[in-house]
This record gives structure tokens, sequence and C-alpha cells, in this order.
């Protein structure tokens, strides 16, 4: 199932769907999650901690110095509020307040057509200082890459990882190719008939005289 998912992601964005890929890209922790932590009764918990450990490490930019700031990056707590903004709301907003704030002030989604080799730009972190002596933290993340990541640390922990994808538990049916080998049905004809029965018992009228 989650190949699948994967497969209709980048078909979506294909076709330019940045919403409907971003959308089914951030069930993806959701997923992973469950399988990596099946103890864990907190869908937050399980979504952050697979986040974290899978791809907020290379998520997080270095510090070259101690006083420097720690910048804004796309971390477990970040990509869940996010996640539970677009899914719920159909909202792409980071949850300021709550009980667990979101340290962005400025949060910018960047949507870009395809490029050759995958190469995605737009992106970018700061921490300014107002005027006031306010810290501003911003963001900006490229929808393409956020999915293409996902989409690529999931589906490398799936392969490595069937066995603990167990919990599915019904049945996909390709209906075309169930009807594939069927003759096929004429609906107008059917339709027509539907509409005049007459026609039906000139048909069997005509058969009665043949025989």
């Amino acid at each position: 199932m989650i190949l699948r998912i994967i497969d209709e992601i980048e078909k979506a964005l294909n076709h330019d769907l940045y919403f409907a890929a971003l959308n089914l890209a951030l069930t993806l922790p959701d997923i992973c999650g469950k399988a990596e932590y099946p103890s864990l009764r907190s869908t937050r918990e399980r979504y952050i901690q697979w986040y974290d450990k899978i791809v907020g490490v290379t998520e997080k930019p270095p510090k070259c110095t101690e006083d420097e700031p720690e910048m804004p990056y796309l971390s477990g707590e970040v990509v869940y509020s996010l996640r539970c903004s677009l899914l719920h709301e159909g909202n792409p907003n980071l949850q300021k307040n709550g009980k667990h704030p979101i340290p962005i002030d400025r949060f910018s989604l960047v949507i870009q057509s395809e490029q050759p080799f995958r190469i995605y730009g737009g992106e970018g972190s700061s921490v300014m200082t107002s005027s006031d002596g306010t810290e501003v933290r911003s963001y900006r993340v490229n929808v393409r890459r956020l999915c293409m990541v996902l989409c690529l640390c999931a589906k490398g922990y799936y392969k490595e990882n069937k066995e603990k994808f167990d919990f599915y538990n019904y049945e996909l049916i390709d209906w075309d190719e169930v009807t594939a080998s069927l003759h096929p049905i004429n609906m107008e004809e059917m339709f027509r008939k539907l509409a005049d029965p007459s026609l039906s018992e000139n048909e069997h009228s005509g058969e009665s005289a043949d025989e």
C-alpha cells in the first residue's frame, strides 16, 4: 500500500497538483511511525519520533558557533503541525498556539515546476531581530522537495522493514481488471430499451418467429 501511495504522490506532482501530493506525502510518517512504534498509542509521538529519526536528522542545519542562533528547520514538530493543519483544516499554517507551539513565525510553501535532476530552489531559513527587539523566525520549503524527501525515506524504510507493515487488513480490488474479460455492455442500447419496453418485446417476438 505504501508504494502505491508514493506512486500516486509522484503522479500528482507530474500534473502540478501540489496540495494533493503534499497531503498524501504528510501521511507517510503516520504509516511508518505506526510500523516502527506499534506500542505507542499517541499518533503524534509515533509521527515525530519516526520523522526525527529517519528524516529530521538530515534537515537540521549545523551551528557554526555556539553563539549562533538555532535556525528554523523541518523538525518533526514542524512537519506534524503542518500535517494536522493541512489534513484537518485544509490550511497549511503552522500552529503557533496550544500545547505544542511551533518556533516559526513566518512560514512559506514554494511551488515550482519539475526541474532536471530534481534540484529545487526557493527554500530559506532565517532569524532576524525587528526594531523592537522581537526575534522573527522564518522558513520557506519547496513542496516538491519535501514530497520527494518524504517519499524516498518512506520507501527506503519500507523496503528494509516490510515485516513491520502487518497491520493492513483490507483488500484493494481493481474493478477494471476484474471486468476486463466480461462481455461489454452497450449502455446506450440498455437505456433505450428501458425507456421503451416495446423494443424488448419486439426482440423476443422476433426470436420466437425465427424459431
